[in-house]
């Protein structure tokens, strides 16, 4: 069973991670993740390389079983819905935090 990594900023999602290495099944979020991502970071003064890179984060694994391209596919899918735009909002207004 394929372990499945969030990367996050803050608490925006930003990429699913599927296994390990460079064998690791990834998928990019949709490009208002990102945006919602570099706004929020401005609005705190994130600016300079150190800080916005400081923000980045792994969440705990979980394990999922199936073909991990599949799993990729679905956990961004399922993180797309869950996060529609007034959530989107609410972690911008909120300095990328939950």
């Amino acid at each position: 069973m394929p372990d499945v990594t969030i990367v996050y900023w803050r608490d925006i999602p930003a990429q699913v991670i599927v296994g390990k290495g460079r064998r690791g099944s990834k998928r990019q979020l949709p490009e208002r993740f990102e945006q919602a991502i570099d706004r929020a970071a401005m609005k705190v003064g994130a600016e300079d390389t150190d800080a916005y890179l400081a923000e980045w984060r792994k969440a705990d694994p979980f394990a999922v079983d199936g073909d991990p391209e599949a799993i990729a596919d679905a956990q961004a899918a399922r993180l797309d819905a869950e996060y529609d735009r007034e959530r989107i909002k609410a972690l911008i207004n909120n300095d990328g935090w939950a």
